[in-house]
């Protein structure tokens, strides 16, 4: 009984979430389509009276025409207003369905866009999601429920009007079919609660699976499994896993089947008893038939309502489950970073200071990625950011871009920590060029200029953050130039890697803030263009500039250089003055110098 009790309060709060859903989307067409829903259960039900008025005046016409009028006439207006009611359900059905799905993508896309890099990174925002594309409805669970939980709606006035007719004829069929029903209701809800702790339960190896079908979704990933002959391997894997899960949902199937025939043998004695008796009476009383086909459709309408209404309601219950996902798991979200007594700076170009700053990432707490570290970056200058993979170097970046904040410590820009700056204000002021990018399939001038979607695009500006990132002759070899379409999707132009890096780069450098992270800017680019583009990166004047590099060679025209080792600074000042001291830096730097071929430094650019 505890256990249909929480059933039913799960359904009763999906109901809630899904109406204010449908009224604060698509107020008039829900309203409207509740209405037509009840007025169609009606004109059912005065048809079945019509029905019966027409067979009692025929068993009583003998020959007398004219008392079939009015019987003739009130069935002839049923079924007129039955063909405009469904006409009326159809119109809104789709015009309803087409705003909600649209409204649906509109309210999830708003509420991520409230969310922060942390969150959007993190395992619960993952765990969450998966868990909802693997219900039966996926992200649209919103809108089925909702048309569902209409449809019942419409079942309970349906089973309301039918049931007061069989109680206004016979009370005790009502009742007899009513209690037959109470053991598969009971037995429907504890088989949907079965299926969510399967589903629940399969969410680690959903995970999996995603993971393992990348490559038959992916382009990056299918053309490596492709490579390295991954295909067939996957294909066993994930059939494997599969298989596992189905197993489990057949044994399973085979207890729902077992259960249902029971319950359903249950209430077809029940139909049965309740239609012989009503038969035996009419023909033992000299009853009118026509009111024998009230009682008849009556019970047979007041018992598959009842079943439908369980059944839906047992279904919906997988379905509420997954609303209140939606609502309260994934709506719920919440940024991870909080910004207490927001300030508006008002900065020219902020010298940047790191603070004791120590870091680690929510997803492990327990291990340090920055222990420690303090160094300062002065306004306008060029600094270089050094190191092994795995030392620290792209959490620099992430912090600052406030995309996370310190474990412990703080950064300052000017005197202000960045944890009293809203990470939208702080983006007018810093922005960065990371590792990983992506590039919408606009035209090329679009996507240049999208740094700065919403304002009017520059062409000139275009140009000249094209021509920064060595891409402007590029642009030039298609005939329709910044004009030109990117992509396959919309039969575009494509793009290889290092075109591609270099599109990004003048994308970061058309948004134009006063600090610039530059995160390997050369890592796809071929010797020539990657020397013509850091030229012109060591040629900016009023900017920051933060290089976050392997080459070392590339930090011998910087003002500073910061070497992270293991998560700590282990050296940092002038490119010069580091040198001679012979330490990692000078290590480093000769190591870069002996594969590059090359043994004379690049000209220093020497802080002022």
């Amino acid at each position: 009984m505890k256990k249909l009790r929480e059933n039913l309060i799960t359904l009763w709060l999906a109901t809630r979430y899904s109406l204010a859903f449908c009224l604060r989307n698509s107020k008039k067409d829900t309203l409207a389509k509740m209405g037509i829903s009840v007025s169609t259960t009606f004109v059912a039900f005065f048809g079945m009276q019509a029905i019966g008025l027409l067979v009692n005046a025929l068993q009583k016409a003998h020959g007398n025409v004219e008392v079939l009028i009015v019987p003739l006439a009130c069935f002839a207006a049923v079924q007129i207003l039955n063909l405009l009611t469904q006409r009326a359900q159809v119109f809104y059905q789709g015009k309803w369905r087409q705003e909600l799905k649209f409204a649906n993508h509109r309210e999830l896309n708003e509420h991520r866009a409230t969310l922060d890099v942390a969150c959007f990174r993190s395992k619960k925002y993952d765990d969450v999601s998966k868990h909802i594309r693997e219900l039966p409805n996926s992200w649209g669970t919103r809108i089925e429920f909702a048309e569902q939980a209409l449809a019942i709606f419409s079942l309970i006035v349906s089973f309301t009007l039918f049931g007061a007719s069989l109680v206004r004829h016979k009370p005790i069929y009502a009742l007899i079919l009513f209690v037959l029903a109470m053991p598969k209701m009971v037995s429907e809800f504890g088989l949907v609660s079965m299926w969510w702790s399967m589903m629940e339960r399969h969410v680690p190896h959903h995970k999996k699976r995603d993971m393992l079908e990348r490559p038959y979704q992916n382009v990056t990933a299918f053309v490596q499994a492709k490579m390295f002959n991954q295909m067939g391997p996957l294909g066993k894997d994930i059939a494997e896993k599969v298989k596992e899960v189905i197993d489990e949902y057949t044994g399973a199937r085979r207890v729902v089947s077992q259960k249902k025939i029971l319950t359903s043998l249950l209430l077809f004695l029940g139909l049965l008893g309740v239609v012989t008796h009503a038969a035996w009476m009419t023909v033992t009383t000299a009853g009118a038939i026509g009111t024998f086909t009230i009682i008849l459709t009556s019970a047979q309408t007041f018992q598959g309502n009842l079943n439908s209404i369980m059944m839906m309601s047992a279904e919906q219950w997988n379905n509420g489950k997954g609303v209140i996902l939606i609502e309260r798991d994934f709506m719920g979200l919440k940024p991870d970073l909080t910004t207490e007594d927001p300030i508006m700076p008002d900065f020219t170009t902020p010298h940047v200071r790191f603070d004791r700053v120590s870091f680690a990432y929510p997803s492990k707490p327990e291990k340090e990625v920055l222990h420690e570290v303090s160094f300062e970056i002065e306004a306008g200058t060029k600094v270089a950011i050094v190191g092994k993979s795995g030392n620290g170097k792209s959490t620099l970046q992430a912090l600052l871009m406030r995309h996370y904040d310190p474990t412990f410590g703080a950064i300052y820009a000017d005197d202000i920590n960045l944890q009293n700056i809203d990470p939208p204000v702080w983006n007018k002021y810093a922005s960065s060029l990371t590792q990983d990018y992506y590039v919408q399939e606009r035209t090329v001038g679009e996507e240049i200029a999208s740094s700065r979607l919403g304002e009017s695009i520059d062409l000139a500006r275009v140009q000249v953050s094209a021509e920064f990132a060595n891409f402007h002759d590029v642009v030039m070899e298609h005939e329709d130039g910044y004009a030109a379409q990117i992509g396959s999707d919309f039969d575009g132009r494509e793009f290889s890697g290092g075109e591609k890096q270099r599109l990004a780069l003048a994308r970061v450098h058309y948004r134009g803030t006063p600090i610039l992270i530059l995160d390997e800017p050369d890592a796809r680019l071929d010797p020539e263009s990657a020397d013509k583009v850091m030229d012109r990166v060591y040629a900016m004047t009023g900017v920051t500039v933060i290089i976050i590099t392997h080459h070392v060679s590339r930090a011998e025209r910087c003002d500073k250089v910061i070497v992270m080792g293991k998560g700590t600074v282990a050296e940092q000042g002038h490119p010069q003055v580091l040198v001679a001291q012979g330490g990692i830096y000078a290590r480093m730097s000769a190591s870069d110098k002996k594969r590059l071929g090359t043994s004379e430094p690049e000209a220093m650019c020497v802080a002022e």
